[in-house]
């Protein structure tokens, strides 16, 4: 298993939504998981956590706080596969396994410190890798992420 991280969220240039990127620590491999604006604006929430009060907490904020407040618990997200363009995971307690979106898990993780996993196989078929030559990929990332507000996402609630 390979342990990989969020280096940071992206918008591409062909269309308006965002990218999640899972980086493999020491290598220049990422995992590009498509994510929606709900889930970017936690990203960068969660960069920043003096950015929310109590009365404003986001789902995944609450879930963290809540399992905390239930003790200490063994804790591992794990990427379980890839179908149909869409990649499968779960969040591990205490050894019991919770599916889940990747992307909320990714959040979980970056939220409280436990590792994400991913199979060395499917690493080897879906990651890309940057190469030197091209653009500083996480200093690029690092940038856009400085200059980038929650607020800028918008929110689709009803």
């Amino acid at each position: 298993m390979i342990t990989l991280s969020i280096v940071g969220v992206q918008m591409m240039e062909s269309g308006d939504q965002p990218v999640l990127m899972l980086g493999q620590a020491w290598t220049a491999r990422f995992l590009l998981v498509w994510v929606d604006a709900q889930v970017a604006a936690a990203l960068f929430s969660a960069a920043d956590p003096d950015s929310q009060d109590d009365a404003s907490l986001r789902t995944y904020e609450l879930f963290a706080r809540a399992l905390a407040a239930t003790g200490e618990h063994e804790l591992t997200g794990r990427i379980t596969g890839w179908a149909d363009g869409v990649f499968s995971a779960e969040l591990v307690v205490d050894g019991e396994s919770v599916p889940g979106r990747l992307s909320d898990i990714a959040v979980l993780s970056h939220t409280m410190g436990f590792p994400l996993e991913c199979p060395d196989e499917l690493m080897a078929q879906l990651a890309v890798e940057a190469f030197e030559d091209e653009n500083d990929v996480v200093e690029e990332f690092k940038s856009f992420l400085d200059g980038v507000e929650a607020d800028d996402f918008g929110r689709d609630d009803p």
